[in-house]
C-alpha cells in the first residue's frame, strides 16, 4: 500500500503548476502563445477528483475555498510549487491548457510532467499527460506513466468539513493543504 500511496503522491505532485514564466512563449512550430500562471480558479465547494496513473485509479474528495484553491493545485498537488525548477501553463488556440513541469520531489525522485487540460475549471475539468520519474528511492515509482485526471464540482462542502479537508477511498479525511506543507518542509 505504501508503494501505491507514494506513487500516487508523486504523480499528484508531479503536475503541480504555478511559478513565474514569461507572458508569452513560442512553440516549436513558431506560434506565439500566451502563458498563464495557472488555470482559472475552481468554484468553492466539494470537488471529486479521479486520478488514473497507469493501471492505478484513486478517487478523492476535497473541500476548497479561494485560499485552498491557491494551495491545492487543480491536479491535487499541495505544497509543491517551490519544488519545481520549471512550471508552465500555456493556453492553446482551442482554449485547452498545455502544461509542463520539472519537480524535485526529494526521496520521491525528479518528476517531469507534460500534458493538456480541458474544461471550464469552475464546474469540471480533465487533464491527460505523461509523467517520467527518475531517482526515486522506491524503485516502483521510477519510469514513465500515463496520467489522467477527471474532476467535478459536487456542491457545497458537508457541514462537518473545513476548507482543505480531503477524503481518500479508505474513508480517511485529512487536511490536504497542511499535509502538503508538512511534506514539503520535511523534504519529502
Amino acid at each position: 500500500m505504501y508503494a501505491i500511496r507514494n506513487l500516487l503522491g508523486t504523480a499528484i505532485a508531479a503536475v503541480a503548476l504555478g511559478g513565474c514564466q514569461p507572458a508569452a512563449v513560442t512553440d516549436p512550430d513558431g506560434v506565439i502563445r500566451a502563458n498563464i500562471e495557472r488555470p482559472p480558479p475552481r468554484q468553492p465547494g466539494l470537488w471529486e477528483t479521479r486520478l488514473a496513473i497507469g493501471d492505478t485509479v484513486q478517487t478523492t474528495l476535497v473541500c476548497i475555498d479561494e485560499k485552498v484553491d491557491r494551495q491545492v493545485d487543480w491536479m491535487g498537488a499541495q505544497g509543491t510549487r517551490d519544488n519545481c525548477s520549471q512550471n508552465g501553463v500555456t493556453r492553446q488556440e482551442d482554449n485547452s491548457l498545455r502544461f509542463a513541469s520539472v519537480c524535485d520531489m526529494g526521496a520521491r525522485g525528479k518528476v517531469v510532467t507534460n500534458g493538456v487540460a480541458r474544461g471550464d475549471f469552475s464546474l469540471r475539468y480533465e487533464a491527460e499527460g505523461t509523467q517520467i520519474t527518475t531517482g526515486a528511492q522506491l524503485p516502483i515509482a521510477n519510469g514513465e506513466r500515463a496520467v489522467k485526471v477527471e474532476a467535478a464540482w459536487k456542491g457545497a462542502c458537508p457541514k462537518e468539513w473545513h476548507p482543505g479537508d480531503m477524503s481518500i477511498p479508505s474513508g480517511v479525511r485529512y487536511d490536504a493543504a497542511a499535509m502538503g506543507a508538512t511534506a514539503h518542509a520535511a523534504g519529502r
